[in-house]
């Protein structure tokens, strides 16, 4: 009798998620006793783009390492059914399972049974792989319009605004549209396309593509311009989520459109970010629409920023709806008026000054307060209020003590503290609507706090021995400003970013000076496709270790045991510096 390979089934979770482990059942089924000598399964995953213009093609493609378990030795497979259970762990650079146009992204289960002198048994099996939703889906209420703050008061927009712009693959989504100063003798069509926008990878280049976008239309009634009118619309529950790996990334824009081109054209287009349909257990539903943008509140900040020398933000971290900031002294400051649908509209401000403390203040709530100790001042209505953490009590508390009393009587003009971090404090005001006095009064104790923050005397690490002039002359010399409270730098060496830090343990002890020296969005593409080897640092000192090199940023470290040594940071630096040159072909300062 001839042997035969067996027949194989899988049997694995209703959900795979990237980054977690998975744990399968493989079930292989003879017919008649069967020699084997080996039963594997693989793991394999696959990713990429094409393009193609019907005669030439461009390709990325990229895979993950396999992933292998051996199933069963070399024996007998006996007549009937075997069960096998294995546990594989899904890599962090896998992206979800997708196949929209012009990529892909597979991951795959092949089973092999060797049967000695007769053809084996392959199986494939193909694995649904989706990304895992964060563990809190905060929401973020947005309007939009069509056109810019200085534009006309009379002139035609289109304003569209969104409960939240970070959603959840299978929920209802709620916003409302208005048009302005636009014919409403007849009902007004406005189309809305959820578009799917890739930025393909490829050597160091990037391009751009949209696939196939999801329409409806919302229909404003006659002698609707200027009302606001509703609509809610559903997103699939198979929607990919946003994300980004190796070879492309993902995200999706909320487009409206209204009017032709002969009759004037409005359209704007709004970010957003989805994620997987596992978030909606932990999550509560969409149910509040923001208002549309106030327009008199947007004239003040615009006429405030020009008559006092503020500028519009365009940083993308910021999530309120209008910010305006300027430097003051070597810190910044900014304004920011936010709509949080229920909750109500905030003027929030805050002054954006490191200090080097590992900080971190926030109001009182009592899980905090079983959870961990705090930093007391003695002073009862702020320890009574605020939990405070620190990297080291003795470097803080005398700043705290210093600076409390000044930042409490900033709360008047302010309002409550929101938070307060190594990097930034912020106080948020709720208020019915602003007007120039409001920003006047804020601007003027964000100057006064500015001034007292940088006034304040923190000391460098208790724990080492620090020469406070000689890590400022490393500051000077890199064109940067020193924290001494972790003595970090940012500057720059022969026109290079320079960022020079410690970095500390667990238990909050500098072990380590770290220097990065590099610039990710003005590298050649020579450089960000360079690979490190030992023979790039072979004559380097032997104390300079954790050498790495990433997408044109080149790091490394010194131990630190009882003193912070500037210049050793600085050879540091310049060895880190040297190094690029060295892995750049293109003529430079070391050539």
């Amino acid at each position: 009798m001839f042997p035969s390979a067996p027949d194989v089934e899988i049997f694995a979770p209703n959900v795979l998620f990237v980054g977690h482990r998975a744990s399968l059942e493989i079930v292989v089924t003879a017919k008649k006793p069967t020699n084997v000598d080996f039963i594997e399964a693989r793991m394999t995953g696959s990713q990429g783009w094409r393009l193609s213009n019907g005669k030439t093609s461009i390709i990325a493609r990229a895979s993950i390492p396999d992933l292998v378990a051996v199933l069963m030795d070399k024996g007998v497979l006996e007549p009937g059914t075997k069960r096998f259970s294995t546990t594989f762990e899904l890599p962090d650079a896998m992206s979800p399972s997708h196949e929209i146009e012009p990529a892909w992204a597979r991951f795959d289960l092949r089973v092999h049974v060797s049967i000695p002198w007769w053809p084996d048994g392959r199986y494939r099996f193909r694995l649904p792989v989706r990304l895992p939703a964060p563990t809190e889906v905060t929401r973020k209420p947005f309007a939009m319009r069509s056109t810019g703050a200085a534009a006309p008061a009379d002139k035609p927009r289109l304003e569209v605004s969104l409960a939240s712009t970070r959603l959840i693959a299978g929920e209802v989504v709620i916003g409302s549209c208005a048009v302005f100063h636009i014919d409403d003798s007849r009902p007004r069509d406005v189309d809305f396309d959820l578009v799917p926008s890739f930025k393909l990878l490829r050597y160091g280049r990037i391009r751009e593509r949209r696939g196939d976008a999801l329409r409806f239309t919302l229909t404003i009634p006659q002698g609707g311009a200027g009302t606001s009118v509703p609509f809610r619309f559903q997103l699939p529950a198979t929607i990919v989520p946003s994300f980004s790996t190796i070879t492309h990334q993902l995200e999706w824009w909320f487009v409206a459109r209204t009017g032709s081109f002969f009759g004037g054209k409005q359209e704007l287009a709004i970010p957003l970010e989805i994620v997987d349909a596992s978030a909606a257990a932990t999550t509560a539903r969409l149910e509040t629409t923001p208002r549309l943008s106030d327009a008199r509140v947007e004239a003040s900040f615009a006429a405030f920023a020009q008559q006092h020398g503020w500028r519009a933000s365009k940083d993308d971290d910021d999530e309120t709806q209008l910010v305006i900031e300027r430097e003051h002294r070597g810190a910044l400051l900014r304004i920011g008026y936010d709509y949080r649908g229920k909750d109500g509209t905030f003027l929030i401000a805050r002054v954006v000054h490191p200090l080097g403390l590992g900080l971190s203040v926030a109001p009182v709530s009592s899980w905090r307060e079983l959870l961990s100790t705090d930093i007391e001042i003695d002073l009862e209505a702020w320890d009574r209020s605020h939990h405070v953490t620190a990297r080291s009590m003795t470097q803080a508390v005398p700043f705290l003590k210093w600076i409390v009393p000044l930042v409490m009587k900033a709360m008047r003009p302010l309002g409550p503290l929101a938070r307060w971090t190594d990097d930034e404090i912020v106080f948020e005001h709720a208020v019915t609507t602003v007007d120039e006095r409001d920003l006047v009064r804020t601007s003027s104790g964000l100057g006064e706090l500015a001034n007292d923050l940088l006034a304040a005397k923190i000391p460098p690490p208790p724990e080492l021995d620090v020469d406070v002039e000689a890590w400022q002359r490393l500051a000077q010399r890199l064109r940067g400003d020193l924290v001494l409270g972790d003595l970090s730098i940012e500057g720059e060496l022969d026109q290079m970013p320079v960022a020079l830090r410690l970095q500390f343990d667990e238990e909050g002890v500098p072990r380590r000076i770290r220097a990065d020296v590099g610039d990710p969005q003005n590298t050649s593409e020579l450089l960000r496709a360079a690979r490190l080897s030992s023979q790039h640092t072979a004559d380097w000192p032997t104390d300079f270790i954790e050498v790495h090199y990433a997408d044109g940023i080149a790091s490394a470290a010194i131990v630190v045991e009882e003193t912070a040594d500037a210049s050793r940071a600085l050879e540091l630096v310049q060895a880190l510096r040297g190094l690029l040159a060295r892995l750049d072909p293109a003529p430079g300062p070391y050539r």
